[in-house]
């Protein structure tokens, strides 16, 4: 008889395996956000702060992609089923905005970007805004990594 080892755990199993290697990576991202939300807007320093986790993404797309078969071009084709709720969202949107636009007083029908700069405003909202497009980023690159 032979004897059964359990398999190691891959891909995203294998991940969820390190909660202390998560913890860090979470804080890491934190203190990122908190220190590039205090630079000075429009300057080469606050650019090179958000293009970093990019570059940062890029490469890590780049070298993983070796292992992985591409899906047939068929299931990458976008359909009305796929297109149809970005659709709505954008239009629904597009609509906030527009009747924000229109309406007075503004301090009672706030525009998208009114909204914007009053979260912006702080060091804090700054901070959470770039940490919450920082998770976005990361959650289409998880995605596409699964897929792929």
């Amino acid at each position: 008889m032979s004897a059964h080892r359990p398999l190691a755990p891959t891909g995203r199993a294998q991940r969820r395996a390190h909660p202390i290697r998560s913890a860090v990576a979470v804080a890491a991202c934190g203190v990122y956000c908190w220190a590039t939300a205090g630079l000075r807007p429009f300057t080469v320093p606050i650019d090179v702060g958000v293009a970093l986790p990019a570059a940062v993404v890029g490469v890590l797309a780049l070298w993983g992609s070796g292992d992985r078969d591409v899906p047939p071009a068929a299931e990458n084709q976008p359909t009305l089923r796929n297109g149809a709720p970005w659709v709505a969202v954008f239009g629904l949107l597009a609509a906030w905005e527009a009747l924000a636009y229109v309406s007075s007083p503004r301090r009672n029908h706030p525009t998208l970007s009114s909204m914007a700069n009053t979260a912006m405003g702080t060091h804090a909202g700054r901070a959470a805004l770039f940490a919450i497009w920082l998770l976005l980023g990361w959650g289409l690159f998880v995605r596409h990594e699964a897929r792929g």
